[in-house]
């Protein structure tokens, strides 16, 4: 009878291994991902495994700051307005919110993440690897989003006139989401033993479609909403 074969364990990061948040792998990662995730690096060394979750975690957060979401919070932090006309007050609920998101989102989305690679063909999915895969993969999203905040932040006296103002730098993030299923694909494939085809449908196929589905209906509600007298 034949038994699951685990996945070997990933290198143990060392203070000596190569950062994969240097720029040579940063443009690996965003244009190359095979070769970054087929590359020896200190994928799991705990302040770039910190860094790449907490940008996730701010991301996620931002996501779900929509005009509702902001007039609630705004009067959970000193009155209408207080949360979006600082940015200290923002930056610090968003940092707060986005450190619980973000390791969340380690574990959830890191657990669906191995669920995905199973259906694959994987056997026995190193835990810890298919966290990394998807914490890494998203970041392809996550670091644009996280710098398009920070560029808000210097260009705008607080996210409540960002908020107001032409986002045009946030439609360009959209392209990088789908650039991460991209990069999540070639990463399963590098980094465990998976059939491509069902690795195809998991991976590429049913997220894109999911996000075309998302931004659809998002588009739609905005289209709605500014018809309306």
């Amino acid at each position: 009878m034949d038994h699951p074969v685990p996945t070997p364990e990933l290198p143990p990061p060392i203070d000596a291994g190569a950062s994969p948040l240097i720029p040579e792998h940063l443009v690996d990662l965003f244009l190359r991902p095979t070769r970054f995730f087929t590359s020896q690096l200190a994928l799991g060394k705990t302040p770039y495994v910190v860094l790449v979750t907490l940008c996730l975690g701010i991301s996620s957060v931002q996501d779900q700051i929509d005009a509702p979401s902001i007039e609630l919070i705004s009067r959970s932090f000193g009155g209408s307005g207080a949360f979006v006309q600082s940015w200290w007050t923002f930056w610090a609920v968003v940092l707060v919110l986005g450190s619980v998101s973000g390791l969340l989102q380690w574990w959830v989305g890191g657990w669906w993440c191995r669920v995905r690679l199973g259906w694959s063909g994987a056997r026995a999915p190193d835990p810890h690897r298919a966290r990394l895969l998807f914490v890494y993969s998203s970041f392809v999203y996550t670091a644009p989003s996280v710098l398009v905040l920070i560029a808000y932040t210097i260009l705008y006296p607080s996210y409540g006139a960002a908020y107001e103002a032409e986002l045009g730098l946030e439609v360009g993030v959209l392209l990088f989401v789908f650039w991460s299923v991209v990069t999540t694909y070639r990463g399963a494939l590098s980094l465990f033993d998976v059939d491509h085809g069902r690795a195809r449908l998991w991976f590429l196929i049913l997220p894109a479609g999911f996000y075309l589905l998302s931004f659809g209906a998002l588009g739609a509600v905005i289209a709605l909403g500014a018809a309306a007298p």
